[in-house]
């Protein structure tokens, strides 16, 4: 979601929250069409929306024909992510989900606000951690390790506070990850 402003002219759709956006092509609701190529969901912390966010980005990996691969930033509440609806999704569909790494909530921080350098609003800490689960088809898995078979090895330097559960991803859409955790 973005406002038309920042909205960069190389992607031919964009997502707002506002409906005064549709002025400037913007699309109003991101679960009217469905998610293709390569992105990054993280939805805001509202049960149903994130079961929606997921249960959409799984469907769109299944009935994808090209290239589909949703990278999901979602709160992990509790220790196992047992009690968490989205994580329950996710574990139905194992060929499609792979839970690739955990953000401890120590290692998670507030984006400093420039226009907020004089104001002291005292922000509460993270008391959830962040799970990276990737959602996404086969023909996405052979494209990201034919384009670069060390594509997760760079991730995880990307992200050197998260703590990553496996090492590599199969191609093969009934092979599991490597190195496995609970979740």
């Amino acid at each position: 979601m973005a406002p038309p402003f920042v909205h960069d002219p190389k992607f031919p759709h964009y997502w707002s929250e506002h409906p005064r956006d549709k002025v400037f092509w913007a699309n109003t609701n991101a679960f009217s069409s469905r998610f293709s190529g390569f992105s990054i969901c993280h939805p805001i912390y509202h049960e149903n929306t994130m079961i929606l966010a997921t249960r959409h980005a799984i469907y769109s990996a299944a009935v994808s024909t090209e290239e589909t691969a949703t990278f999901m930033l979602l709160p992990s509440w509790n220790k196992k992510m047992t009690t968490n609806p989205y994580a329950s999704f996710c574990r139905k569909y194992p060929r499609i989900c792979k839970f690739l790494g955990t953000i401890p909530s120590d290692q998670l921080q507030y984006a400093k606000v420039p226009f907020w350098k004089n104001i002291q609003i005292p922000l509460s800490k993270h008391s959830w951690k962040l799970k990276i689960i990737a959602i996404w088809n086969t023909k996405d898995r052979v494209c990201l390790n034919a384009h670069n078979k060390d594509w997760l090895k760079e991730l995880a330097k990307e992200f050197p506070e998260a703590k990553w559960e496996i090492q590599n991803i199969h191609n093969h859409p009934y092979q599991t990850a490597l190195g496995s955790g609970q979740h």
